[in-house]
């Protein structure tokens, strides 16, 4: 018994020391297209808050390749979009299989990077962080539109 015991103890022990597998291989790539973003009260800079984005995610799947749009504007009374951790759902899937995307940060250089999220589960799926560079220009009453310069890819991992 105590032999058993022993060899148990021994394997159970080297199965918590072994490193868990990470999984940072690209398991899904999309195309992030036409993409656009507002600035808003910028009170005399270029760089007021992101009050709106909407872009398109082009997926490309065994059937055949999908699009789906993703759009948000800041909440009645608030001049911004809520940053990461606050998801927001792009049209164009079902309760367990769509993309959302969180607003991660935006550059004094203009790019603003995104984290696609996509749900293949309930509970679960893929996600990777994108930075869109963008171009912005004057957009009439104190606002900044920021266009998408250039082919995006994002890699999504587990």
């Amino acid at each position: 018994m105590q032999f058993t015991f022993a060899v148990t103890a021994a394997l159970f022990g080297a199965a918590l020391a072994a490193p868990a597998p990470q999984s940072n291989q690209t398991k899904e790539s999309v195309q992030i297209t036409d993409f656009h973003a507002r600035k808003n009260h910028l009170q005399g800079t270029l760089n007021g808050p992101v009050d709106s984005i909407d872009f398109k995610i082009i997926a490309s799947e065994e059937a055949g390749t999908k699009g789906f749009v993703c759009t948000a504007s800041a909440a009645e009374g608030e001049d911004k979009l809520k940053m990461k951790p606050n998801a927001y759902n792009c049209k164009g899937g079902d309760d367990n299989h769509h993309y959302a995307f969180e607003l991660v940060s935006v550059g004094d250089d203009n790019v603003m990077t995104l984290q696609i999220i996509h749900q293949t589960a309930p509970a679960f799926g893929f996600w990777g962080n994108v930075d869109v560079p963008t171009y912005c220009h004057a957009g009439g009453d104190e606002t900044m539109i920021c266009q998408q310069i250039g082919d995006v890819t994002a890699n999504l991992h587990l």
